[in-house]
This record gives C-alpha cells, sequence and structure tokens, in this order.
C-alpha cells in the first residue's frame, strides 16, 4: 500500500488506506464500535491523513515506507510507528487518525502474522510508549454504549491480558487521554 500526497494527483492509495481502516473498523463486532460512527476514533477523510503525513514527517516518520514495512512484518518499522505515539500532545485530528491506523495496524498486523509478534514489540518499548499505545488501541472501548462498556472492557482484558494487563489503567500519566 502506498500513500501518496493528494496535490501529487495520486489519491488511490490514500483512499486505500482509508478504505482499509473503514473495512477493517466495520468488521469489528458490534460492541466494539458505537452507533454512530463507522470507525472507533471518528470520521477520517484524506486531508486528515494528509495532515497526519505532514506531522509524522516533522518528527523523522514517513507514513508511507514506514507501514509499507509494517505490513511486510518489519519489527523495527512497527517499533517506530509506536514511538510516534509520544508525538501527539493533544487528542485532537492528528491523535484521532493516528489512533485509527493503530487500531487497523493492530487489527491487519494480528490476522496476517497473530498478536505474539506484536506484542513482542510493544513489550521492548519504554513504558511511556507502551501506555500510549494501549491508551490508543483501548480508547475504542471508551465509545461504545455505557451499558455495555463495562462487559466489553472485562471481555477484551481477558482475551488479550498481554496487551491490557491487569494493572492497565487507561490514561495513566497519560495527558492527551
Amino acid at each position: 500500500m502506498r500513500i501518496v500526497n493528494r496535490r501529487a494527483g495520486n489519491r488511490g492509495p490514500v483512499i486505500m488506506l482509508l478504505a482499509l481502516a473503514a473495512i477493517a473498523a466495520l468488521s469489528l463486532p458490534v460492541h466494539a464500535q458505537s452507533g454512530k460512527d463507522a470507525t472507533p476514533f471518528g470520521p477520517i477523510g484524506e486531508v486528515d491523513v494528509d495532515q497526519l503525513m505532514k506531522f509524522a514527517r516533522t518528527r523523522g516518520f514517513d507514513l508511507q515506507p514506514e507501514m509499507q514495512r509494517i505490513y511486510k512484518k518489519d519489527e523495527d518499522a512497527l517499533a517506530r510507528l509506536f514511538g510516534l505515539s509520544l508525538g501527539f500532545k493533544r487528542f485532537d485530528k492528528n491523535a484521532r487518525t493516528y489512533g485509527q491506523i493503530m487500531y487497523t495496524c493492530w487489527l491487519r498486523f494480528g490476522e496476517a502474522y497473530g498478536i505474539e509478534l506484536y506484542l513482542k514489540v510493544l513489550d521492548r518499548q519504554p513504558d511511556d510508549v507502551q501506555q500510549r499505545v494501549r491508551d490508543f488501541l483501548y480508547y475504542p472501548l471508551l465509545r461504545m454504549p455505557k451499558d455495555k462498556r463495562r462487559e466489553n472492557q472485562e471481555e477484551i482484558r481477558k482475551m488479550y491480558p498481554r496487551l491490557f494487563p491487569a494493572d492497565f489503567q487507561f490514561g495513566h500519566n497519560d495527558p492527551i487521554f
């Protein structure tokens, strides 16, 4: 998958990234998303992806080739994607777009290679990066109806105890959440 700046005239790869994100979100069980949004982090458009690409470049992360590397099982590229999470100081549109990409990556990478490799790379990260990545992946649970939230939070912790260990607290020492 290639992401190309829309001003360059080739919108297909950007649209493909957005389509993959939407498809992944729609393929989740109904309890893992709100009834109002097609994606856990809200609507994400081509302009949002362009803005995130610019944001990431200023932090030394080129989203297009890095995502290609990640989906080819490059552990270092996945670690760099995790590290980019600390670049966000507010939960703004860039952070939401990043969150959607992280969430889609979790689903797609896990499906292709299994979650163990993803978790192995996450386990090697500094504590603040681990917290931030876990917060981004946990956030969609907070967007579901309150009456289903607790049940689903317990279920996801049982399904992925290494991703969300018993001592995990959403937003702990994390200023954007």
